[in-house]
């Protein structure tokens, strides 16, 4: 009986003493290996560096270290060796067209590395270039007066494009390119600076090692009326987005804010070269896109009308002749209602829409 006092409290003493060490030991995981990887081993090369990539993945540990050794000679790549841990490196291909002739062609890519080695599969389908558009006419007016050139190889290899003809009264962004598998699209706009109101017709012509094409361009320009008290101004409605604005008529030229009583922002954004100025109120500093425009300014050369014909202009005697006295006057500002003109030297000189809550 005195032999088992004795053991059971050296059993617990044993216990304790392997649960304390238990306790206190560290689980030592060895560490893995390098193991190369990419995100694919085969590609239609299409001559495009910005497609023709591969991602080199680790997706062992440690650190990766890959080179290229084995490529065809009508392949040039971005990197031919590097180092990557837990990140990924990008190789790009280009296709060295001018030292082939046209056909079908194939090669491997070869890459090396601590942690295995792939093989990546090329094939070239080499065509001629073809130059095609994808619309051959294009109608624009002073609210449709931003477009683009859908510009489209339709062969292969590298098509190289320039504009050869074009109207004064028309702006690109750019005016020459090249183009692969994928179409490339030019944005132009009118250069309403250059015209006079009227019809306008006239062409685009691109020249290219594919072949030439015309493109038709017309354009009407006229005076319209489109600003209406408490309504809106240039086809934009009081209420409306400023993506909407956006939609309407493109990224604008400035954008600022205020915050008279800094409570509400109060984000402003003009298009100096058109006229316009429009403003929303939000909580936000920065996401004010779904702001509602409660303020809708033009000024020269902004040139629609109200529905008495008055615009940029227009003399104060014909002002008071379509719609009478102003409810108020403060230094240049004539208040009607629904509307402000602002009047400079007995001329309006500018015209404000906007909410009575703004």
């Amino acid at each position: 009986m005195r032999s088992l006092k004795i053991l059971i409290p050296l059993l617990g003493a044993i216990v304790l003493a392997s649960f304390s060490c238990s306790k206190n030991s560290k689980t030592i995981v060895a560490p893995k290996d390098p193991l190369l990887n990419v995100d694919r081993t085969e590609i239609n090369l299409t001559g495009n560096p910005f497609l023709d990539k591969i991602l080199i993945i680790n997706n062992g540990g440690g650190q990766l270290q890959w080179d290229i050794q084995e490529k065809p000679d009508w392949v040039d790549v971005s990197d031919l060796v590097g180092r990557i841990t837990d990140d990924t490196a990008t190789v790009r291909f280009s296709t060295k067209f001018d030292n082939l002739d046209y056909g079908v062609y194939s090669g491997m890519v070869k890459i090396n590395s601590n942690g295995g080695v792939i093989e990546i599969k090329l094939t070239l389908d080499y065509k001629p270039p073809k130059l095609k558009v994808e619309k051959i006419v294009i109608n624009m007016d002073r609210h449709y007066n931003r477009a683009e050139l859908g510009i489209i190889n339709e062969g292969g290899g590298e098509l190289t494009w320039s504009i050869a003809e074009k109207p004064d009264w028309l702006s690109f962004q750019v005016e020459d390119g090249v183009v692969y598998s994928f179409p490339q699209y030019v944005p132009f706009q009118i250069n309403f600076n250059a015209l006079d109101y009227g019809y306008y017709e006239s062409a685009i012509k691109l020249d290219s090692n594919g072949g030439s094409v015309e493109i038709a361009v017309y354009f009407t320009y006229e005076r319209e009326i489109e600003v209406y008290p408490g309504v809106g101004a240039a086809y934009v409605t009081l209420g409306e987005s400023y993506s909407a604005v956006q939609k309407q008529w493109g990224t604008p030229d400035k954008n600022w804010y205020d915050r008279p009583e800094h409570t509400l922002f109060i984000h402003h954004f003009t298009y100096d070269e058109i006229g316009l100025h429009f403003a929303v109120k939000t909580n936000s500093l920065i996401l004010y896109g779904s702001g509602k425009v409660g303020y809708i300014e033009v000024f020269p050369p902004y040139d629609g009308m109200t529905e008495e014909l008055l615009g940029i202009g227009s003399t104060v005697n014909e002002l008071k002749a379509a719609k009478g006295d102003p409810l108020a006057i403060n230094g240049g500002q004539w208040t009607y209602e629904g509307i402000i003109f602002l009047i400079k030297n007995n001329m309006i000189n500018g015209m404000i829409v906007k909410d009575p809550d703004f």
